[in-house]
């Protein structure tokens, strides 16, 4: 004879569920806004990489620019641009030059970029972190123009930036992850979390 399920076992199953999903509902959440951190991040180091590349390859002056002053991917042109230099008239990276634009779209809209012009320390470098959306609203905006060597020069068009902190500003358990730019023109992404004797934590 076939036996059917009780009612208590019916709510046993559900209170089961219930406590599973409760459980695994914030580690998700944590776990999506850290990958939203970690995408804008790789981003926005990427498009330095890219623009350094160009430089070097086009042996142009190039331009990696933060467009958006509040630091997030709204505006129309992204949350970076690269641009060459014009050979016709040096300096004024028209936008006829513009090699390629990405922006926090691309990764979620929470990642917010704070910048700094600060020299980078040898040691402890980024254990403060920086304010989401500081020094995005500079004039002219923040950013770093390499020359075709690949090192970073000083130019009118950017303020020139050494650091960019990507952060989670509505999720304060999030990572928070930090780009640090070299005069050389290297650029590498570290994590503040990590001790500096490890290769992901910063100096």
């Amino acid at each position: 004879m076939q036996r059917g399920i009780t009612m208590i076992e019916v709510m046993v199953t559900v209170a089961i569920i219930a406590a599973v999903v409760a459980i695994g509902v914030p580690g998700l959440s944590a776990w999506m806004q850290n990958t939203q951190v970690k995408t804008t991040a790789e981003s926005v180091l990427t498009g330095l990489q890219l623009a350094r590349g160009e430089a070097v390859r086009q042996n142009v002056r190039t331009r990696f620019q933060l467009a958006n002053p509040n630091g997030t991917g709204c505006s129309s042109m992204g949350c970076w641009t690269i641009t060459t230099d014009s050979l016709s008239a040096p300096g004024t990276f028209p936008s006829a030059n513009q090699v390629q634009t990405a922006g926090a779209q691309e990764s979620g809209t929470n990642a917010r970029l704070g910048v700094s012009t600060a020299t980078l320390a040898a040691t402890n470098c980024c254990a403060t972190a920086i304010a989401a959306g500081a020094g995005m609203d500079t004039n002219p905006l923040p950013g770093a123009v390499f020359n075709a060597f690949g090192q970073v020069v000083t130019d009118a068009s950017v303020t020139q930036i050494t650091r960019i902190d990507v952060s989670n500003p509505s999720a304060p358990d999030a990572r928070r992850l930090v780009i640090m730019i070299s005069n050389s023109g290297m650029a590498k992404l570290c994590d503040p979390s990590f001790p500096s004797s490890n290769s992901r934590g910063c100096p």
